[in-house]
């Protein structure tokens, strides 16, 4: 009798292992398949649109920079010619002879450079154009000037003031070496709608000694 209890214990205890095998190796349900690919559904989306929020941020901000970068090339090449030029003219009158405005400001100014040319700075239209020639005609005709700065950078002040660079008086007594005043303020915007701003200050002074 004890015997058979034995083995009826073994056979239950070896039927409820089996049981619990065969309900552990039965799977996923569909109700469990469905919430899983849900959460791993909401998790990409989310994923993906933060990635997509980095790309565009980064090309936004390498696009400012890019803009930037061309305002800083346009204000050095300015500052360059400036420096190494002279005859500095800026105001009213012929724009070959030397005129200060160390006063009253003018967004026009005209150099000789240092290759013996003239080089004439305006701003026209937000914009900051250039104009290169030997031939003093040939300098203020309007199909000779070209923009230096970007179309995303809109520029709404540009001041020079010149002084020393009148030489009328007697040159002997100068004690001033010629220097110019550059004052630039505006806005820049890449493809993004922030607008940044800007306001730059610079004193050059000419580098050729002229007192």
């Amino acid at each position: 009798m004890k015997f058979c209890n034995f083995l009826l214990s073994v056979f239950d205890i070896f039927r409820n292992s089996k049981f619990e095998i065969r309900n552990y190796r039965r799977g996923f349900t569909l109700v469990e398949m469905i919430i899983a690919f849900g959460v791993f559904a909401i998790i990409m989306v989310i994923a993906v649109g933060s990635l997509i929020s980095l790309v565009e941020a980064n090309h936004k901000a390498q696009t400012l920079k890019t803009v930037v970068n061309n305002l800083h090339f346009a204000l050095e090449n300015m500052s360059r010619n400036i420096r190494t030029g002279s005859h500095y003219h800026c105001g009213g009158g012929s724009i070959l002879i030397p005129l200060d405005c160390a006063t009253t400001p003018s967004s026009e100014l005209v150099l000789r450079a240092r290759d013996g040319s003239y080089i004439i700075y305006e701003l026209v239209s937000g914009a900051i154009l250039r104009s290169k020639s030997d031939d003093g005609g040939v300098l203020l005709e309007p199909g000779n000037f070209i923009p230096i700065t970007a179309p995303e950078i809109t520029v709404e002040t540009l001041n020079f003031y010149v002084s020393g660079a009148d030489n009328s008086g007697d040159r002997a007594n100068r004690k001033v070496q010629p220097r110019v005043l550059l004052v630039i303020k505006g806005s820049m915007k890449g493809k993004s709608k922030v607008t940044s701003r800007f306001d730059i200050q610079t004193l050059i002074s000419q580098r050729s000694l002229d007192i």
